[in-house]
C-alpha cells in the first residue's frame, strides 16, 4: 500500500499537467514576442544602415554574403530576408547572381538566435531576463525615440530569456513522465525528425523561433544531440516555405530565387545527412561543448557556415540549375512601347515585413513617378509650342499610370505607417504623401497644357515668335527646378534646395513679365483674344508646376537634419 502511494505521489496529477502545458504555451508566446520585439526594434534602429547596404549591392558574392548575414541577424528572420530578395528580383532590381549569396548569408545570420538562446544554459538567465524591466523603464521614462527603441530592443531580449525560463520550468514537470520523455529520447528516425522540424518551421514561419524551441526541448527532455542535428536539417528546409509563399504570383526570376534558396538548403541536407548518420560528429560536439543547448547552437552555426563556404564558389551553377528548374514562359506578344502597365516596379507588399527596406523601395517608386511626370510635362510642352498634338496615346498611358501610382502608393504608405518604424522614418513617410500628391498635380497640369495644344490646333494657330522665345526662357528655368528637385529628394541634398529656390524665384518673375508683355501685345492687336487666353492659362499652369516641384524639394527638410552634399549642383 505504501509503495502504491509513493508511485501515485510521483506521477503528476492531470491538473498539474494541464497547468504545465499552459505555462509552456505562455512561455513560448513570450519567447516569440521577445524575438519579434528584438528584431523589429533592432531593424528600426539600424534602418538607414540596412537601406545603404541594399542600395550598394554589387555582383561581389562575398559582399552579398555579408549583407544577407548582417540583415538577417538584425531582423531575426532568414525568411524575411529571402522574401525581400524575392521582391527585389521580381522588380528587376537584383540579378539571380546577386541574390544567391544574400540567401546563403541569410542562413548564417539566422543562427544568431540559437546562440542567444544557448546562453540560457550558462545559468545567467536572471541577468538577461532583468533586461525586460530595464527596457520597459527606458521606454516609459525617456522621450527620445532612439532611447525608446533601444529600450524595446532590450525588453525583447529580456523576454526571450523569460520565455525560455518559463518553458523549461513548465516542461520539467512533464519531463517526469517517463512515457513522454521516452518518446523524445527514442524518436531517432532521421526522416521523422526532419519532417517534424520542417512542418513546425513552416507553421511558425521562423527558423529562429523553431531553433529556440528545439533547444528548450533538448535541455528539458534530454533529446540526443544526433536527433537535434537531424531536426536542424529539417528546420533549414522549413525556412524555405516563407519564400515559396512569397514567390506566388511573381515572375520567373523571382521564382528562381526561391528555387536557389530551396536548392541550397536541400543540398545541405543531402550532404550532412550521411555525415550525421555514419560519423561521430555528435561526439565531437559533445566533447567540445559542455551542454546540449550550446552543442545544438554551435552545430546550427557550423552547418550553415560550412555549407555556405562549400557552395559560394558555385553560385553560377546554382543559378543555371534554377533557370532549368523554372523555365521562362513564352511571351504571347511584346507589348507596345507606349504601353504603361498599372503595376509597381519597386514596391512589393512582400517587403512590408521589413519596413526600413520598404521605405527605400517606396522612395524609388516615387522617383520613377517623378520621371514619368517629367516626360509628360516635356511632351505637353512640345505639343503646345508646335501647336499640334503628338504621341497622345503615350501621354494618356503615362497619365493613367500616374493616377495609379498616386492611388496605390498612398495606400501602401498607410500600411507602411502602421509598422514599427523610427520617428525619422515616420516624418519621411508623412512627407511622401505630399510628394506623391504634388506629382499627381504636375500630371494634371500637363494634361491642361495638352488641352491647350489641342485648342491651338483647332484654332489653326500658334504663339508669336516673341511669345515662344519668352516661354523658352521660363520653361528652361522650370526644367532646372524639376531636375534639382528630384535630385534633392533622391539624395536628401539640402544644398540643392537652395538652387531650387533660386530657379523657382526666376519662374515667378518670368510669369509676371510674360503676363505683362502679353497684355501689351493684346492691346496692340499683335495677338488674338482667343490665343491670348490660352497663353495666359499656359503661363499660369507652368508656374503652378514649378510650385509643386519646389514643394517636393522642400519636403526633405522635414526629415533631413543637416546639409548633405552628394551630387554636384545642376546650374
Amino acid at each position: 500500500m505504501n509503495f502504491l502511494n509513493i508511485m501515485l505521489a510521483s506521477v503528476p496529477s492531470a491538473m498539474d499537467i494541464v497547468e504545465s502545458v499552459l505555462l509552456m504555451l505562455a512561455g513560448t508566446g513570450v519567447f516569440l514576442i521577445g524575438i519579434n520585439m528584438m528584431g523589429s526594434n533592432l531593424e528600426s534602429l539600424a534602418g538607414s544602415k540596412m537601406r545603404t547596404l541594399f542600395d550598394k549591392i554589387s555582383s561581389n558574392r562575398f559582399t552579398g554574403l555579408l549583407t544577407g548575414a548582417g540583415v538577417t541577424a538584425v531582423i531575426q528572420s532568414s525568411g524575411a530576408t529571402t522574401v525581400m530578395v524575392v521582391g527585389f528580383v521580381n522588380a528587376g532590381l537584383m540579378t539571380l547572381t546577386q541574390a544567391a549569396p544574400i540567401i546563403m548569408g541569410a542562413n548564417i545570420g539566422t543562427t544568431i538566435t540559437a546562440q542567444i538562446v544557448a546562453l540560457e544554459s550558462l545559468k545567467i538567465t536572471a541577468w538577461f531576463a532583468v533586461l525586460a524591466a530595464v527596457g520597459a523603464f527606458m521606454q516609459m521614462l525617456s522621450k527620445k525615440d532612439t532611447i525608446k527603441k533601444l529600450g524595446a530592443l532590450l525588453a525583447g531580449l529580456g523576454m526571450v530569456f523569460v520565455g525560455m525560463d518559463v518553458m523549461k520550468n513548465s516542461m520539467s514537470l512533464i519531463a517526469e513522465i517517463d512515457a513522454v520523455t521516452n518518446v523524445f529520447k527514442n524518436t531517432t528516425n532521421p526522416a521523422i525528425l526532419i519532417l517534424l522540424a520542417l512542418a513546425l518551421t513552416a507553421l511558425v514561419q521562423s527558423s529562429s523561433a523553431t531553433s529556440g524551441i528545439l533547444i528548450a526541448l533538448a535541455g528539458s527532455f534530454g533529446i540526443p544531440l544526433k536527433s537535434i542535428m537531424y531536426a536542424t536539417l529539417g528546420i533549414n528546409i522549413g525556412s524555405c516555405i516563407t519564400s515559396v509563399i512569397a514567390s506566388i504570383g511573381t515572375n520567373a526570376n523571382a521564382k528562381r530565387a526561391t528555387a536557389i534558396h530551396l536548392l541550397f538548403n536541400t543540398i545541405g541536407m543531402v550532404v550532412f545527412l550521411p555525415i550525421i548518420i555514419w560519423s561521430p560528429i555528435d561526439v565531437w560536439f559533445e566533447t567540445m561543448f559542455a551542454n546540449v543547448e550550446t552543442q545544438s547552437a554551435m552545430f546550427h552555426t557550423f552547418f550553415n557556415i560550412l555549407m555556405t563556404l562549400v557552395l559560394i564558389p558555385f553560385v553560377k551553377p546554382l543559378v543555371w540549375v534554377a533557370t532549368k528548374v523554372v523555365p521562362e514562359k513564352k511571351a504571347k506578344d511584346d507589348v507596345e512601347e507606349n504601353y504603361m502597365p498599372e503595376r509597381f516596379k519597386f514596391i512589393d507588399k512582400r517587403i512590408l515585413s521589413t519596413p526600413a527596406i520598404a521605405i527605400n523601395q517606396t522612395k524609388h517608386e516615387i522617383i520613377l513617378m517623378s520621371e514619368i511626370a517629367y516626360k509628360n510635362f516635356k511632351l505637353s510642352l512640345n505639343c503646345v509650342k508646335n501647336g499640334k498634338l503628338e504621341k497622345q496615346e503615350k501621354f494618356a498611358n503615362r497619365e493613367k499610370h500616374l493616377n495609379f501610382l498616386n492611388r496605390e502608393i498612398s495606400k501602401f504608405l498607410v500600411e507602411l505607417s502602421a509598422k514599427e518604424i523610427s520617428f525619422k522614418d515616420e516624418l519621411m513617410l508623412a512627407s511622401f504623401y505630399h510628394v506623391v500628391s504634388d506629382l499627381e498635380r504636375v500630371g494634371d497640369y500637363s494634361e491642361n497644357i495638352m488641352e491647350y495644344a489641342d485648342e491651338l490646333q483647332k484654332l489653326k494657330t500658334t504663339f508669336s515668335d516673341v511669345a515662344l522665345a519668352q516661354l523658352d526662357e521660363m520653361t528652361e528655368a522650370i526644367h532646372k527646378v524639376f531636375e534639382n528637385s528630384i535630385k534633392a529628394f533622391e539624395y536628401q541634398d539640402m544644398e540643392l534646395l537652395e538652387v531650387v529656390y533660386k530657379y523657382e524665384d526666376m519662374v515667378d518673375e518670368f510669369k509676371m513679365q510674360l503676363d505683362r508683355d502679353h497684355i501689351k501685345r493684346l492691346n496692340s492687336n499683335q495677338c488674338s483674344a482667343s490665343t491670348g487666353a490660352v497663353y495666359l492659362s499656359l503661363v499660369s499652369n507652368l508656374e503652378r508646376i514649378s510650385d509643386h516641384m519646389q514643394n517636393i524639394a522642400k519636403s526633405i527638410s522635414d526629415y533631413t537634419a543637416k546639409p548633405k552634399k552628394v551630387y554636384a549642383i545642376i546650374k
